[in-house]
């Protein structure tokens, strides 16, 4: 018998009373498993194979099969209020889905799992903000081993900070090119200065702040100057800012994600007050 802390990224039911169940742990990576009765039973599994749900688990590999028996889950961290509003919701299914999207069976990192669990941490605690994600998005790239080049050209390793013209966000290069070298390069994205300079302080932020799993959840807060990046993030850059990073994620995700259908929309509400006349 093993145990781990998890978290749990999807479930479907299987026959009668049987879950299978995705989960993102310390020690395993991430894995599923068959929970035999789980919709019957409350003793073993009381309401904690639900998608969020923080968990520590009880499992039992099988040799060469694909599903892990889980034997018991029991509730490390409560957070209720994930599901208090559509934002909340939203966001939370957003970043379970990229943690499944962006990593495979048996894959180890105990970095993500800590990005993971500070978000959720985060949502639970109040409404997400225009940053809150772009936060989280940049961290999971970090600790997935796929950080954006934003400081240099990923042609002619120029400083950018002194490019004048426009510069081109490619996803399959995983950063920008100045404006001599963007004509060699078609796709992607133009960048504008206000974009770049947001982007680059969400890196520092993330590169100081960014959590690591401790067993139990983030040692420390990755959003903890999550205001001072907001202040910054006007809607017309913040908009900017989340097309860039999804540029940035797609050639690591397995599979379109069906949360951006739900979240451009409904988080972008929380912009128009901000929107200066």
């Amino acid at each position: 018998m093993e145990s781990t802390p998890a978290i749990v990224l999807r479930t479907r039911e299987f026959g009668e009373s049987d879950k299978i169940v995705t989960v993102l742990s310390v020690a395993a990576g991430k894995f599923s498993g068959i929970a035999k009765g789980a919709k019957r039973s409350q003793r073993r599994f009381p309401g904690t194979l639900e998608v969020f749900s923080h968990v520590l688990l009880e499992y039992r590999r099988r040799p060469h099969a694909e599903l892990a028996f889980l034997e018991r889950a029991s509730l490390l961290h409560p957070w209720p209020r994930i599901l208090d509003s559509l934002e909340r919701f939203t966001a939370a299914s957003h970043v379970v889905e990229l943690a499944d999207k962006m990593t495979v069976e048996s894959e180890i990192g105990d970095d993500l799992y800590g990005v993971v669990a500070a978000t959720l941490a985060r949502i639970n605690a109040g409404e997400p903000g225009p940053a809150t994600l772009r936060l989280f998005e940049l961290a999971a790239l970090n600790a997935s081993g796929y950080r954006p080049e934003l400081v240099h050209c990923r042609g002619c390793r120029r400083p950018l900070a002194s490019d004048r013209g426009p510069i081109r966000l490619v996803g399959s290069l995983g950063g920008l090119l100045c404006s001599l070298c963007r004509a060699q390069e078609e796709g992607g994205m133009l960048l504008s200065a206000a974009a770049l300079e947001c982007l680059g302080l969400l890196q520092t932020t993330v590169g100081r702040l960014v959590a690591r799993g401790n067993g139990a959840g983030p040692v420390f807060d990755p959003f903890g100057e999550e205001v001072v990046v907001a202040g910054r993030l006007l809607p017309r850059v913040a908009r900017e800012v989340a097309t860039a990073l999804d540029v940035l994620l797609t050639p690591h995700l397995r599979g379109r994600l069906r949360s951006l259908e739900l979240l451009g929309p409904v988080l972008r509400g929380s912009f128009r007050e901000t929107e200066p006349a």
